[in-house]
């Protein structure tokens, strides 16, 4: 574990330096350390510890005169420390966001969901992410079919923990087939995720396809596009940000591929929505990408009726203000989650 290994007085000086550089974007010197925090110590012997945290990984000197700057592994340890210390759920921050996302007058999870990514992007100023993994968090409870009109179907499922989609779709079809075809999917596809039945959905369609069914085709057809219009989709606002965070053309152009492409960025919130932790932040030096260096993310678990559902994100540079983002973020999440609670979709 990153720290272990340092005396109490390292770690004072370590999160000092962070701090400090988070604010200024400059290296610290030991004199300015020492007369910024008022410290009981000599200068000289903030410089022996500074050498000694150079020694182990945690700083760097840009050139021989300069002061010393964070690595990684330092700020790292900064952040980790912060889960420490940081306060319990923001109650006022909450509310107020439940205000505003209410006050828009949103109804249905896309919309409200694109909101609470727009609010997430104006609090921090970076580029907010959000995904929900809700295709692999709940589970069918019944599928039903009712004739709305000759060729017109409304299809109604029902998942667990009380979620309900309901679309019209274009099939001309008698009721007592609509009524054979309701039964037969429930017993079918019944405690089964999304991902699940998207699965059996296709082998049957390749199966009605060959057999010249065409109206049990039509309809697991029409059925698969409501599935896919709910899949693991990865949203991202205020992509203008990140031009705020490198002046670097190619390594520009190279990140704002990235986000655009999603692909990358949709596996680092997956594994993300996998860790034990319901907060997280990624280094760009953890991702293994050179052109993410410069960046980090910042990322929250929302859930949906006692599960967890999603993850929402900001995407800014690695000297982010980790003590403000980190419970900006963490309270968004928890006022989503709120939010879906009261909802009924």
């Amino acid at each position: 574990m990153i720290g272990t290994e340092l005396s109490a007085r390292e770690r004072d000086i370590i999160l000092k330096i962070v701090e400090l550089y988070i604010s200024t974007g400059e290296p610290i010197g030991s004199r300015t350390l020492q007369k910024r925090y008022s410290m009981p110590i000599s200068p000289a012997t903030i410089r022996n510890v500074m050498a000694d945290l150079e020694e182990k990984g945690y700083l760097y000197q840009p050139h021989t005169s300069a002061g010393r700057l964070p690595t990684d592994k330092g700020l790292r340890f900064y952040i980790n420390s912060l889960f420490l210390t940081i306060n319990d759920m923001d109650v006022n921050a909450v509310n107020r966001m439940l205000s505003y996302i209410k006050s828009l007058g949103r109804t249905n999870f896309e919309d409200i969901f694109s909101s609470v990514l727009k609010y997430l992007t104006k609090m921090t100023g970076y580029t907010g992410l959000g995904v929900s993994f809700l295709v692999d968090v709940l589970n069918l409870k019944e599928i039903n079919f009712m004739r709305v009109s000759r060729k017109k179907v409304l299809a109604i499922m029902n998942f667990e923990p009380d979620y309900v989609i309901h679309e019209i779709i274009e099939i001309d079809a008698s009721a007592d087939f609509l009524s054979k075809l309701s039964k037969e999917l429930t017993q079918k596809f019944k405690g089964k995720t999304f991902s699940q039945i998207r699965k059996e959905i296709v082998n049957d369609i390749d199966k009605y396809r060959k057999e010249f069914l065409e109206l049990s085709f039509k309809i697991n057809s029409q059925v698969l596009s409501i599935i896919n219009s709910i899949d693991s989709n990865l949203k991202v606002t205020g992509t203008f940000n990140v031009l705020n965070i490198t002046d670097n053309l190619e390594s520009l152009k190279e990140t704002i591929k990235i986000l655009e492409e999603k692909k990358m960025l949709l596996s680092f919130l997956d594994r993300l929505f996998n860790a034990e932790n319901e907060v997280s932040v990624i280094l760009g030096s953890e991702t293994n990408v050179e052109v993410l260096k410069p960046f980090s993310i910042v990322a929250s678990k929302y859930g949906f009726k006692s599960k967890s559902a999603g993850v929402i994100a900001v995407f800014g540079p690695k000297r982010m203000d980790y003590s403000k983002v980190i419970p900006t973020v963490e309270n968004v999440s928890r006022a989503l989650s709120k939010l879906l609670q009261e909802k009924e979709f």
